[in-house]
C-alpha cells in the first residue's frame, strides 16, 4: 500500500510519540516540488559588475515561476527544515526560520548559532514575522506559503519554492535542491565540494557494509490506541536510496508513493516480510512507539522482535535532509548494520 506523505504525516503537530506526523513535512505536510524536478531550470547570468556579489541569479521554481535576484542572497528566511539545513550547510545563518523548536529537535547535522526570528508554522508562516526579518530571499517548498498569501509574501522578498522529494530520483532531487539553494546564495563551488565529499563518503562506507547480507527495513511505528500503522521507507525514499547505494537490501519491496517513496503496513503486513530482517525504528528523543506494543501478540511473535533485531535508528537525524543529514544517516547504517 502506498500513501502520500500528506496522508502519512499530517495528523499531528506535537513532538511527542506522534511527533513524526508533523515533523516529516510542513505543519499540514504539504508536498513541495523544485524547479529541477518539474522540468524547470536555474542559471546565473552576469550583471553589470564582475564581482560575485553583483551577479544576477535567475531560477525557475516549482511553480514554474522565474525569479531573479540582483545578487546572491545574504538575508534568507527558510520555511522548511530541508532548506534551513542546506542554507546552514552552505555557511549562511538564516535570519528567519519556520518552526525553530522543531528544527532543533529533529535536525542535529547543523545548528542555528544565531537567534533567527521564528516565523511560525511551516505551512502557514507569519508574514509579519517574515517582514521583521527583512529578508532578501524567502526559501521554502511548495506548500510553505498558502496560495492566498503568496502575493503578500512576494511583496516582502522574492519567494523560491523547492520540491521536497521525487521518488523516481530521490537522491537526484536532494542534489538539485542543494545545488539550487547554493546558486541562490552564490555558493555553487562550496556545494560541488560538499556533494563530492558526500559521494566519496558513500563509497567508502559501502565497503564497510560489503559483508552484510541480511535485509533491513526502516520505518516509523505510529500507535493510536488499538490502531497500529507502520510507515515504511522503500528504496524510492531518500533514506532507502542511500541504503541502496550502500549495497543494503530493503525487505520492503513496495514502491511507496510517488513523491516520498513511503508506504504503510499494519502489524499483519509485517509478517509477510523476510523473517531475517533487521527492523530499524525511527524514534525521536526519548520517544519509542514500539514500547506501546509490548503486549501485542502479533508484534511479539514477529521473528525480528523475538530475536532482538529491533534497533532504534536516526535519533536526531533528518533523513529527508541534505548532504549533512544524509552523511549522518550513512554513518548510522554502518554503526547499526556492519558486521
Amino acid at each position: 500500500m502506498s500513501l502520500t506523505r500528506r496522508a502519512l504525516f499530517g495528523a499531528s503537530a506535537g513532538l511527542s510519540a506522534t511527533a513524526l506526523l508533523a515533523a516529516c513535512g510542513t505543519t499540514e505536510a504539504a508536498q513541495p516540488r523544485t524547479s529541477a524536478s518539474s522540468g524547470g531550470s536555474s542559471a546565473a547570468s552576469s550583471g553589470s559588475s564582475s564581482a560575485a556579489t553583483a551577479r544576477a541569479i535567475t531560477v525557475i521554481d516549482s511553480r514554474g515561476r522565474t525569479i531573479t535576484l540582483a545578487k546572491p542572497a545574504t538575508r534568507v528566511v527558510t520555511l522548511e527544515w530541508g532548506p534551513t539545513e542546506d542554507v546552514l550547510t552552505l555557511g549562511v545563518q538564516p535570519v528567519g526560520v519556520a518552526d525553530v523548536k522543531g528544527f532543533g529537535s529533529w535536525v542535529s547535522s547543523q545548528k542555528l548559532s544565531a537567534a533567527p526570528i521564528d516565523v511560525g508554522m511551516r505551512s502557514e508562516p507569519s508574514l509579519e514575522s517574515i517582514a521583521r526579518a527583512e529578508p532578501d530571499l524567502i526559501l521554502g517548498v511548495e506548500g510553505s506559503v498558502p496560495d492566498t498569501a503568496l502575493a503578500q509574501a512576494e511583496k516582502i522578498a522574492p519567494v523560491v519554492l523547492l520540491t521536497g522529494a521525487k521518488a523516481s530520483d530521490p537522491l537526484g532531487q536532494v542534489r538539485r535542491n542543494f545545488t539550487d539553494t547554493a546558486l541562490l546564495l552564490g555558493r555553487s563551488a562550496e556545494a560541488e565540494r560538499i556533494w563530492s565529499e558526500f559521494e566519496t563518503h558513500l563509497a567508502d562506507s559501502a565497503a564497510k557494509l560489503a559483508s552484510v547480507t541480511s535485509p533491513y527495513v526502516f520505518s516509523y511505528v505510529n500507535v493510536q490506541g488499538s490502531s497500529v500503522d507502520v510507515r515504511m521507507h522503500s528504496d524510492r525514499s531518500v533514506p532507502g536510496a542511500v541504503a541502496k547505494k550502500l549495497g543494503l537490501t530493503n525487505a520492503y519491496t513496495e514502491p511507496g508513493d510517488e513523491a516520498w517513496g513511503i508506504g504503510s503496513l499494519d502489524l499483519e503486513g509485517l509478517t509477510t516480510l523476510d523473517p531475517s530482517l533487521t527492523f530499524l525504528n525511527w524514534a525521536n528523543g526519548t520517544t519509542d512507539p514500539t514500547k506501546a506494543l509490548a503486549g501485542n501478540a502479533v508484534w511479539k511473535g514477529l521473528p525480528f522482535v523475538r530475536d532482538g533485531r529491533v534497533k532504534a535508528a536516526a535519533n536526531g537525524i533528518w533523513v529527508y535532509g541534505g548532504p549533512a543529514s544524509l552523511t549522518q544517516w550513512v554513518d548510522e547504517l554502518v554503526t547499526l548494520l556492519a558486521a
